[in-house]
């Protein structure tokens, strides 16, 4: 099962790494880029020039357990 996260990083000054968080997750890969790209319009129509957001999409595996795989052990 594919799952896309919508990832939130705050990003600071003198070195400090950014803060970085999952905002939220969703199914539908192309809503959340579109979610993504309005929180983005968002944070920046609020002023905020250290955040941003983004999309990761990652595959989740299944917890059930294929009888027909080939590995021998």
């Amino acid at each position: 099962m594919q799952i896309n996260l919508i990832m939130k990083a705050t990003h600071y000054d003198h070195g400090i790494e950014p803060l970085i968080s999952k905002e939220m997750e969703m199914k539908d890969h192309s809503k959340a880029e579109d979610i993504s790209s309005k929180l983005n319009d968002i944070a920046k129509a609020k002023g905020e020039k250290r955040t941003e957001y983004w999309v990761v999409s990652t595959e989740i595996p299944s917890l059930s357990r294929k009888l027909d795989d080939d590995i021998p052990f």
